[in-house]
């Protein structure tokens, strides 16, 4: 199966997790481009370390794990109900079991809960102003 990955636009239209994305230098860009594509063909029950694995807890939420500005970068996000989909709704990073921001479980959460309830959106992750990884022709 090929995972499609989008991210989190808030109500007003706000796109923090591409923003981010984009704000990466090259080194980090890559990290996460490799992450995100070894991710798109595996499995959900083969999401594990190295680069992404389930919260303990922290039902329905994984991290894409990757490094980026010299520190643990996380992609926080979930599987959408309609399948075939990730949804990206938090980059933050961590030190030990410590988040910044240091709300970024809570808000995670928060935005999963406004994409089930349609008060937030989504739109298709892009590297590069193209959508990654590519979709499939149909």
């Amino acid at each position: 199966m090929i995972w499609r990955f989008w991210t989190y636009v808030s109500a007003s239209g706000r796109n923090d997790v591409q923003k981010s994305v984009d704000a990466y230098e090259t080194y980090g860009r890559n990290k996460f481009e490799r992450a995100v594509a070894h991710l798109a063909v595996s499995p959900k029950s083969q999401w594990d370390e190295p680069h992404g694995k389930k919260l303990k807890n922290e039902d329905p939420i994984y991290e894409i794990r990757y490094q980026a500005f010299n520190r643990q970068e996380r992609a926080l996000g979930f599987f959408d109900d309609d399948g075939g989909i990730f949804v990206i709704v938090l980059i933050c990073y961590h030190k030990g079991r410590i988040y910044t921001p240091p709300n970024a479980i809570d808000t995670a959460h928060r935005r999963i809960s406004q994409i089930r309830d349609h008060t937030a959106t989504t739109a298709p992750l892009q590297i590069f102003g193209e959508d990654f990884p590519p979709h499939e022709s149909q």
